[in-house]
């Protein structure tokens, strides 16, 4: 199968829509598994947000403070309505449960990278 991101003047838009979180390894980063095949790998630097991270009363936390149980909790089975990396290297994926994973284009870089297929899409 063949995984294209589309590209905007500022963004990509990663082909990961409609993925579920099948599960999340958790070592010197976290990786979220998907189905179908697809990986995102993301630092315990990322934030996990229900909803928009600007949001007013947005609960603010790392995916390090939540840890292994947390992280798990909020996203294992969610299905992803978008995945957006931004050019100045700002990664933001939004699941079906409510729950918004960012990665901040400050700060250290993690590792972030975005697998679909056997491929890399989005290297940070």
């Amino acid at each position: 199968m063949t995984y294209q991101m589309k590209e905007l003047a500022d963004r990509w838009i990663l082909p990961l829509r409609g993925s579920r979180v099948t599960g999340i390894d958790w070592n010197d980063n976290v990786q979220i598994l998907l189905n179908p095949e697809g990986k995102l790998t993301v630092g315990r630097g990322a934030l996990l947000t229900h909803g928009p991270v600007s949001a007013p009363d947005a609960n603010v936390r790392t995916l390090g403070q939540l840890g292994q149980e947390g992280t798990a909790r909020r996203c294992a089975g969610s299905r992803i309505l978008s995945a957006v990396g931004f050019k100045n290297g700002t990664l933001r994926v939004v699941f079906d449960s409510g729950w918004h994973l960012n990665v901040r284009a400050a700060g250290p870089l993690g590792g972030t990278v975005v697998t679909a297929g056997d491929s890399i899409t989005w290297p940070r």
